[in-house]
């Protein structure tokens, strides 16, 4: 399972820096030069960088911004609000030599020295009343070019849906990158309390208005064919519960205007403290771009010159993205007189709900489209110069204006023809099968589509089905398809428990957690402002359960896919416990299995599995343990290609010797070319002379690499078979090296 420990940052804020309030008034290349002081100081960014860009772009009326450096080898991206909050950070190094290693060994930067950096950077970027809680995971030897860290925003303690993903470079440990996902959400309102008025025993019992119930015959093993009778049960989507009013509410329903944050104001910002901090020359050319940009509203007026575009006053203007042209070419290059392109580019969007007959519409198809429900809007797409407004590009959309005058969503019977078809195609098939679903399409032209699913027992069984579609109009079959399992077995089809009591063993498997979800004030424009409420949301832990069974009413529990880990019971009494604990620690060793039998032989199958598991193989011992040839191929093949075994012949349960584990290590190394020179090698050992003469350069060699040493007399005993602690003793030192 999982573990999850809390980092409950009790952050001082250490941003330092933050624009000021009047700062949307400013000129864009003011407004860009504060940002960047401020984004400089909160991430400590050098002036060491020889290149600078900067976008800026409008989403849900908020301003967000694109900062990117770059020098030769390496380059730094940045996207911060309008306040320089830091919601992105990738930095790339463009040198291979740091991204990928094919060399095995102990890391001298851990997953826990980058849970740490993890923090000290948190620190930074984050408000007063925010943390994280990171995911925690085993370690790995896996030549990775970076440690991965995940984890949930929370806000004053309580759990958002916010996620949090940072990467560190595995060579020394620098930050490579950092995610929030609320990045480009336009938030309004302050972050409600965190103290809830409904518990979370009063809440669950709430969801069961939620629930939807079918009775249906689920595979229970597909390789097998088995079915059997379930109540597949869901909760409705979007469902939660408010921690305020108790209420069950939806989440497509956006906010309700409950405003929880009444006794909570959101972190204000610090005055700006400029104190050391100062623009590099390419940061300041990067924000003269910007200079003397139209704001959107100018960009909409220079558009309605044109009279041909239709464009009124009363379109509204959203999502305005700025776009600085890059240079193509060295500005070193230029001739007299040319000058590098500093075009900078608008890209805008106007919509317009029509409140009465335009755009081609009668007054009564207007009073038709309303009373059908829908919404006549038109949107226009605009590409513009942003300095003068010259328009580059436009492009036109209609919404809500109906396809056709008249519209037929009742479907007819099906033709007799078509059902002739279907008795011709699968005359077994459909005298199983019963209607269970037909409809029309009647957009532009009218099809009715029909599915039949077999029945089994009065239960539909939705594995076996039928799926066919006819032109209303013409009588023709557009499409037909079909799914269904000849082999497929069922189980009992009674008693069957009721519907009540499945509902409560489904729910049975649920908690009901408290959690900060952002709603939308319009949930049907998803670039509407959203704000934070406190809610229960159930949760079912690391069982994911989706249906119940009718017959015995006990749920279906699924255990969520994880990371295989690696951990023992048994090492008490053995000499090599310390490193068969810190390869355990990486993910090496037997994953899926409590005992690791230190005194147990070595099998060819344990020294496959065990050195493939410090490769980075996630492979569960119970899987291969008793496999057939077939599913032992694969890892056959991959220890051959990594050089731990010299055929792919399989011996699974063959004892190994000590000599066999040297030649695993040499070829591990990349050095089996020099093992195979002979007479030039000397063991050293009291029984050289037992040792067979096409292993002296592989003992040789692992002996040199420290992989190998001599019993207390100081034999080698070559021929024994390898205890599985040898093995592990041997490959720690190899890691060790």
């Amino acid at each position: 399972m999982k573990k999850t420990v809390c980092l409950l940052l009790a952050l001082v804020l250490c941003l330092g820096l933050t624009l000021p309030a009047a700062a949307a008034a400013e000129p864009a290349d003011e407004q860009m030069k504060a940002v960047i002081l401020q984004v400089k100081k909160t991430l400590g960014i050098s002036d060491d960088y020889t290149e600078f860009n900067g976008d800026s772009y409008v989403w849900g009326e908020q301003t967000w911004w694109q900062l990117s450096w770059w020098k030769e080898d390496e380059s730094l991206s940045v996207t911060c609000d309008d306040q320089g909050k830091v919601f992105s950070y990738e930095r790339w190094f463009h040198n291979e030599e740091y991204r990928y290693s094919d060399k095995l060994h102990f890391p001298d930067y851990t997953w826990d020295d980058a849970a740490k950096a993890a923090g000290s950077f948190l620190s930074k970027v984050l408000d007063k009343n925010e943390g994280v809680e990171l995911t925690e995971r085993q370690d790995s030897l896996r030549p990775s070019s970076r440690y991965s860290i995940n984890g949930i925003l929370t806000l004053n303690g309580v759990d958002t849906e916010v996620s949090v993903s940072l990467a560190f470079r595995t060579a020394d440990g620098i930050l490579l990158s950092f995610r929030r996902s609320d990045a480009e959400t336009f938030i309004v309102g302050g972050v409600p309390s965190a103290v809830p008025a409904v518990s979370a025993a009063e809440a669950l019992p709430k969801f069961r208005d939620a629930l939807t119930t079918e009775l249906n015959w689920v595979y229970t093993d597909y390789e097998k064919h088995e079915a059997r009778l379930m109540y597949e049960t869901s909760l409705g989507w979007g469902a939660y519960v408010d921690a305020q009013t108790g209420e069950l509410l939806y989440r497509q329903e956006g906010f309700r205007g409950y405003d929880g944050g009444k006794n909570a104001a959101a972190a204000e910002p610090e005055a700006m403290d400029e104190e050391d901090m100062s623009l590099t020359p390419q940061e300041l050319a990067g924000a003269e771009k910007f200079k003397n940009v139209l704001d959107g509203e100018a960009l909409k007026a220079a558009v309605m010159k044109e009279a041909a575009f239709g464009i009124t006053e009363d379109f509204a203007l959203s999502t305005v993205t700025y776009t600085a042209a890059q240079p193509s070419v060295d500005p070193a290059s230029l001739g007299e007189g040319e000058t590098p392109d500093d075009t900078v580019t608008a890209f805008f969007r106007l919509s317009k709900v029509l409140e009465g007959p335009e755009f081609g519409l009668t007054q009564e198809r207007y009073d038709e489209l309303l009373e059908e429900g829908y919404i006549p809007t038109v949107w226009k797409y605009v590409t513009a110069d942003a300095r003068t407004g010259e328009v580059q590009s436009l492009y036109t959309g209609y919404n809500g204006f109906g396809w056709k005058e008249e519209q037929d969503t009742t479907p007819a019977d099906l033709p007799a023809a078509a059902r002739d078809f279907l008795e011709r195609k699968y005359p077994d098939w459909l005298s199983l099968c019963e209607l269970k679903d037909s409809s029309r399409s009647d957009w532009s032209v009218p099809v009715d589509s029909y599915y039949y699913i077999r029945m089994e027992a009065g239960y539909p069984c939705p594995m076996n089905s039928i799926s066919l579609s006819v032109n209303a109009a013409a009588g023709c079959v557009d499409s037909f398809s079909a799914e269904w399992d000849e082999e497929l077995t069922f189980g009992p089809s009674g008693p069957v428990v009721g519907e009540t009591a499945a509902q409560d063993a489904f729910l049975g498997c649920y908690n009901a957690h408290l959690t900060y979800v952002l709603l939308r004030e319009d949930p049907e424009d998803w670039q509407s402002a959203c704000r934070r409420v406190l809610v229960y949301l159930p949760d079912s832990g690391d069982n994911w359960v989706s249906r119940v069974d009718a017959i015995t009413g006990e749920p279906d529990r699924q255990i969520r896919s994880e990371e295989l880990t690696v951990s023992y019971e048994d090492l008490a009494g053995s000499y090599a416990r310390k490193e068969i604990e810190k390869l355990a620690a990486y993910g090496v060793g037997f994953a899926g299995v409590t005992e690791f039998r230190p005194k147990a032989a070595v099998t060819e199958l344990d020294m496959i599995l065990f050195m493939l598991s410090a490769a980075g193989g996630q492979l569960n011992y119970p899987d291969y343990e008793n496999a057939d040839e077939e599913t032992l191929k694969p890892i056959y093949r991959e220890a051959m290609a990594r050089g731990f075994i010299s055929s792919t012949e399989q011996h699974p349960g063959r004892t190994v010797t000590r000599s066999e584990l040297c030649r695993c290590f040499v070829g591990l190394s990349g050095l089996t070319e020099a093992a195979e020179m002979r007479g030039i090698f000397l063991c050293g050992f009291t029984d050289d002379e037992a040792i067979p003469a096409a292993d002296v350069g592989y003992v040789a060699i692992a002996k040199g690499l420290g992989v190998v040493q001599g019993d207390g007399n100081g034999a080698f005993r070559p021929g024994d078979g390898a205890a599985r602690q040898e093995l592990a003793l041997m490959l720690y030192r190899y890691l060790s090296r």
